[in-house]
């Protein structure tokens, strides 16, 4: 358990320290976007596409972090209510159903990653393989599911030793 729990704080920090990278550069693409689109009358086509899919990967990654944290948008009104030994229960079925979500679109954004290689097909303005920014779909699926497990084991271990 120490050793997962040291892995996945580890990884937190290489997301942490990814999605500042990617969101500076996407503040600054956006930025020079807005400058050359006021200043004159061109603006680079490429930059928005390549903001929205980087915005992909920032949110599904963001979305693992919260996952982490068991702060991802819930309904509380139920839980709040219920023992802890009901509480448990609650944790487990939410991360049964949360991870068999996570797996589900994981593996459907396979799927599609496979097929888009297969196809051959390119972005609009960068001409990039599509697949390139698909990928970052089951990416953040990846996060997601670890970090759901991860919530779901702190959970189950805190209140044990708290229960002791």
């Amino acid at each position: 358990m120490k050793a997962y729990k040291k892995l996945m704080g580890y990884l937190a920090k290489f997301e942490a320290a990814v999605m500042s990278v990617i969101l500076s550069f996407v503040t600054i693409i956006t930025f020079v976007n807005v400058v050359v689109r006021k200043l004159t009358d061109g603006q680079f086509a490429w930059s928005e596409e390549l903001s929205i899919n980087l915005f992909i990967l920032l949110i599904m990654m963001g979305c693992g972090l919260c996952a982490r944290e068991g702060s991802l948008i819930s309904l509380s009104l139920v839980y709040d209510l219920v023992s802890q030994k009901a509480k448990k229960i609650m944790v487990v079925i939410i991360t049964v159903v949360n991870s068999s979500f996570w797996l589900l679109l994981l593996v459907t954004g396979i799927k599609k990653v496979m097929t888009q290689m297969a196809n051959g097909k390119r972005t609009p303005s960068l001409m990039v393989p599509e697949w390139m920014f698909t990928v970052f779909l089951p990416i953040g699926c990846i996060f997601l599911l670890l970090h759901t497990i991860e919530y779901c084991m702190d959970f189950l271990s805190k209140k044990e030793e708290a229960d002791a």
